[in-house]
């Protein structure tokens, strides 16, 4: 293990995601994007790691390859042409077995190339992505911004907090890294590196990127990622900061579409309002979107994320059953979720209402009273969503332990189409026919369709809603078993 110990000579390192397909690569959320309705998104924990790297000194080089239409003879080109001493691979629990094919093409080309890997997959079970992958150097555990620095930098790797490698044929991992305090201590992403005409506005085709205003999560769902991989205390980037970068997107990129990648972006209020009032103070004249939670809502808040451009607000509802949101630990109630669309609609904000179904206790009432509740609250999108068990959450705990996982749900790169679980009361097959059967009960609706048409304000719009709608519709029953 000492080759990797020593100094770098060659100060070059290359991130990339592999061409395996578009996927969330987010660590709390890696699903593939196949008729999903959100566009892809920057891959912001790469450009966060070349930020630091570029901070260092370091040529950094980037390619997110699956929105690039890129292949894997794109990869080997990169590799042999920009001959970087650094491979760092963005990686998601379903299709890390084909990502981590990145590692022996570089090893094929420069045996003295370090691999190193980084999802949340890589922070849930770092020892199996090793084994996974003879090729693989480094697993990061965790945050990876000053642990990827530490490595480029060619510091003894035991010496390393939160990594996972290998030393004379054994799989050592060391302590985690604390979490990073201060936020705005950390540079502003690589975008530089990116083509940033891939990232749009699925509605209106503008550029859109993202910006991380926060870390870790209070919540407890237990089918959630979050706390594992970011911890449950709420870590926030000053208003400062957040805006400055905004700004720096404004004026460098032309960028006026963000996304804020937040697991609850509203849950302090009085951050929410300073955040609010620093974009109104700049007249950025910007246009962003949010998540949010149903009782982290109000007339206040929401007031000020209209006046500062927010257009649209992302709530998690889960289920139209009580009974499942108190066994899942959601933390809402149903007239939470009532009353937080009726302020969104008040305020004029359209809203995104997801809705997760194939939990344990799930049965077909439960499922349809959720189906009825997405009826009632009449959110503006829709999104059911079929559950994955992520090692590491109670949810997989219980399906594990109650032998509700099917064999090989590991194995495939996995969609929002097909069911990789059961529950106490309903086959994988059963739920797979229900998330085909949300489709016709909440999207293929002559008041919803009316309702949609009429919120198009051009052409473009229309043109964009009506191509996601026939592709959504494709998807849902290509997929479908």
């Amino acid at each position: 293990m000492a080759r990797y110990s020593k100094k770098i000579k060659d100060h070059r390192a290359l991130f990339i995601v592999p061409p395996t397909g578009l996927f969330y690569r987010d660590d709390r959320c890696q699903v593939s994007l196949k008729g999903v309705s959100n566009a892809p998104r920057p891959p912001l924990d790469l450009a966060y790691m070349s930020a630091i790297l570029e901070k260092n000194e370091f040529v950094c080089k980037m390619r997110d390859y699956p929105v690039e239409n890129g292949s894997w003879q794109d990869v080997e080109d990169d590799i042999r042409n920009f001959a970087p001493s650094i491979l760092v691979i963005y990686t998601t629990i379903t299709s890390v077995k084909e990502d981590l094919r990145v590692c022996s093409i570089a090893k094929e080309i420069n045996p003295d190339i370090i691999t190193v890997a980084k999802g949340g997959d890589t922070t849930i079970s770092p020892e199996e992505r090793l084994e996974m992958c003879r090729d693989l150097d480094i697993a990061i555990i965790g945050e990876p911004e000053l642990t990827m620095l530490e490595i480029a930098r060619g510091m003894d790797l035991k010496d390393i907090k939160g990594i996972c490698f290998r030393e004379h044929g054994k799989i050592v991992k060391t302590p985690r890294r604390p979490f990073i305090e201060d936020l705005d201590s950390i540079p502003f992403p690589s975008r530089h590196l990116l083509d940033q005409s891939k990232y749009v506005r699925p509605d209106t085709g503008e550029i859109l990127t993202t910006i991380q205003s926060s870390r870790g999560c209070p919540a407890k769902c237990i089918y959630c990622l979050s706390r594992v991989v970011a911890g449950a205390d709420l870590r926030l980037r000053s208003p400062k900061n957040v805006v400055d970068e905004l700004e720096h997107c404004v004026t460098d990129y032309s960028i006026r579409n963000f996304f804020f990648r937040a697991d609850t972006f509203t849950w302090d209020k009085e951050w929410v309002i300073r955040v609010c009032k620093e974009i109104i103070s700049r007249k950025l004249d910007i246009q962003w979107v949010a998540n949010s939670r149903a009782n982290t809502v109000d007339d206040e808040r929401l007031v000020w994320m209209k006046k500062a451009g927010c257009w649209l607000v992302s709530f998690g509802v889960e289920s139209g059953s009580q009974y499942i949101l108190d066994m899942t630990k959601k933390g809402i109630t149903l007239d939470q979720s009532r009353e937080a669309l009726r302020l969104a609609k008040k305020h004029k904000l359209k809203t995104f209402v997801t809705f997760l179904i194939g939990m344990p206790w799930d049965t077909k009432e439960t499922i349809m009273e959720t189906f009825d509740f997405a009826r009632e609250i009449d959110g503006d999108f829709f999104e059911v969503i079929l559950p994955f068990p992520f090692p590491g959450t109670a949810y997989y705990e219980i399906t594990k332990r109650d032998g509700l996982i099917l064999d090989g749900a590991y194995d495939n790169i996995y969609d929002h189409f097909n069911s990789v679980v059961k529950t106490y009361h309903l086959s994988a097959d059963e739920l797979t026919e229900l998330k085909k059967k949300s489709f016709w009960y909440l999207y293929a609706r002559p008041r919803y369709i009316k309702k949609i048409i009429s919120q198009c304000d051009s052409p473009r719009a229309f043109k964009n809603y009506l191509a996601f709608g026939i592709n959504k519709m494709k998807a849902h029953f290509a997929s479908a078993r």
